[in-house]
């Protein structure tokens, strides 16, 4: 009788897996059908779309390629404006100590040099007026701002950078 059970249930199980593989059989056969089925206009849609995306990536690399050639002009331009005014600083560096030997030109670059420190050192008379200034300014700035000019227009009335007028706006405390 063990013989018999073990040979029964042999066969159910080779049942069971003879419907299990021919369900997963229809299932690919389904999604063949699906895959076969694919009909034409849909094919004409996706190529069309397919189409719009390749030529609007043409246009993205033109005018990517345009931009970047219109930033190299402008860099070559200002390489161009940096070494003439290279040029024109050695030339007229060259002109002023053109009679003086070597010796004198050092004493005189030095002498230079400490006048230029000696300039910038200011005595506690004018750092005070140096920041009457910037208080004055600074009131200009709200003043103005107050009269709803904008931060592009106060600069350029003040002769300042834009940089300098939004710093002394966000440094200001606002009233509440």
């Amino acid at each position: 009788m063990g013989n018999t059970l073990i040979i029964l249930l042999s066969y159910i199980l080779n049942f069971v897996l003879i419907i299990l593989i021919i369900s997963l059989l229809l299932r690919i056969r389904n999604l063949e059908k699906k895959l076969i089925n694919f009909s034409p206009t849909e094919a004409y849609s996706i190529m069309e779309n397919m189409h719009e995306m390749v030529l609007e990536s043409q246009r993205l690399a033109d005018s990517l390629e345009s931009s970047i050639k219109a930033r190299e002009a402008v860099l070559e331009d200002l390489s161009d404006l940096v070494d003439e005014k290279i040029l024109r600083y050695e030339k007229l560096s060259g002109e002023k100590f053109a009679g003086i030997p070597k010796e004198k030109k050092e004493v005189k670059n030095e002498q230079i040099y400490l006048e230029t420190v000696l300039k910038k050192q200011e005595t506690p008379q004018e750092q005070v007026k140096v920041q009457d200034n910037q208080k004055d300014l600074k009131t200009k700035i709200l003043s103005l701002n107050a009269a709803g000019k904008s931060s592009i227009d106060i600069a350029r009335k003040l002769g300042i950078s834009i940089t300098e007028v939004q710093l002394a706006l966000r440094l200001t405390p606002k009233e509440q």
